[in-house]
């Protein structure tokens, strides 16, 4: 077994918590090697306990470097489409104000609420895909970071 190899039965005894003991084991049935594990396939995994527990301070600290990063630039994406939310939320509203103000009562007012609503939905579900997306590519960047700092410090 190569030893830039890493196993539940490594991770238990440094201490990993049965939950990401039972992720690994189920992805991992063999460990994985350093050497040719892909980013892709830890996503999901607490990668930053691994660095912190397994690795010298200098990985810790260019971990927490590459992670704090990637965790501004999720924020950043999160923050300019929960704007665009807001613009088009806010959008719809107001043409639904405007239609209910001009509008003979009844369905028309029932109408207006609706396509508001429709609009507002439509709105929200781009804000959440875009919101996923970006924590897809932030959970990418760490597991990039975590596996950097593994192959260059795990001895």
């Amino acid at each position: 077994m190569s030893k830039r190899r890493i196993t539940a039965e490594l991770l238990a005894e440094k201490g990993a918590h049965c939950d990401q003991l039972a992720k690994f084991r189920e992805r991992f049935p063999n460990g994985i090697d350093l050497e040719t594990v892909r980013p892709e396939e830890v996503v999901g995994l607490d990668v930053g306990w691994a660095v912190l527990n397994m690795l010298p301070v200098p990985a810790w600290e260019a971990f927490e470097a590459a992670e704090a990063a990637a965790r501004k630039a999720y924020k950043e994406a999160d923050d300019a489409e929960w704007k665009a939310f807001g613009k088009a939320r806010d959008a719809a509203w107001k043409a639904c104000k405007q239609a209910w103000a001009t509008a003979p009562k009844g369905s028309e007012e029932d109408a207006a609420l609706e396509a508001y609503k429709e609009a507002r939905a439509s709105a929200l579900e781009v804000y959440t895909v875009a919101r996923d997306s970006a924590w897809e590519a932030y959970e990418e960047a760490k597991a990039r970071a975590a596996i950097a700092v593994f192959r260059e410090h795990w001895q």
